[in-house]
């Protein structure tokens, strides 16, 4: 049996064809920019392109320009404890709400539930490690992240227990790994370290290689991307200036 529309569902248009229309674009770049959290309805984000309207206010941001929008990538802040690859109650996502988003953020986008879907984690930290996650929609983006023949570096912060020796430092710069010791106090050691591309544990296992008792692993860097001054659990959309 066919089942019977509603009024409410077959008067006006889809927001999609409206869209295109106002942006003379295709329907589909019509619903990217829809998806992507650019468009308004009576002043309120639709992200679902088969919305119908009529006489309804349409408002799209000044970004997309001709249906073209920028492809969303965010960093964030990630805690020790939280999962960048598991979906649970501790992953990484649950970060992606309005509260916790830094007043750093000048994109002007929307981060709808929708668009949450498209993200995917490029470099994924281990869950016992905090700092600098990338989440990305853009294929480019999350190829360029992960390309073994042309890693970006990455910087790790890192405290362990006590002093390190000098035979530790040494044995803690195998080749491209550089490591120096950024401060020192009789209870911990901060180490900093940078390294071409990014496999979860390489670090840790680096540093317990050598006898040293780890507290902590945090990464400030990935490429020209710095997560400050991002805060514990923060996140903003990266600016479409900003390279790795």
């Amino acid at each position: 049996m066919t089942p019977t529309l509603t009024s409410k569902e077959t008067e006006g248009i889809r927001l999609s064809k409206r869209v295109a229309d106002i942006l003379k674009c295709s329907r589909s770049e019509a619903e990217q920019v829809i998806v992507g959290g650019w468009v308004k309805v009576n002043e309120l984000v639709v992200d679902d392109p088969a919305h119908r309207v009529s006489h309804e206010n349409i408002e799209i941001h000044s970004t997309a320009q001709r249906g073209k929008v920028p492809l969303l990538t965010v960093i964030l802040h990630k805690t020790a404890g939280q999962s960048c690859l598991s979906k649970s109650h501790h992953d990484i996502w649950k970060n992606l709400t309005p509260e916790l988003r830094s007043k750093q953020d000048r994109s002007g986008i929307s981060l709808t539930p929708r668009l949450q879907k498209f993200l995917q984690c490029a470099a994924a930290l281990e869950d016992a490690a905090s700092g600098l996650v990338v989440l990305s929609e853009d294929p480019s983006m999350l190829r360029k992240l992960q390309d073994e023949r042309t890693p970006c570096e990455h910087e790790m912060l890192a405290e362990v227990q006590g002093s390190v020796s000098p035979d530790q430092l040494r044995d803690m710069c195998p080749t491209g790994l550089k490591t120096s010791i950024s401060s020192e106090n009789p209870e911990k050691t901060g180490l900093r370290m940078a390294f071409k591309g990014y496999q979860p544990g390489y670090a840790a296992g680096v540093i317990e290689n050598t006898g040293l008792r780890l507290m902590g692993l945090k990464r400030v860097r990935m490429g020209r991307v710095l997560m400050a001054p991002l805060a514990p659990g923060q996140w903003r959309a990266l600016m479409p200036y900003e390279r790795f």
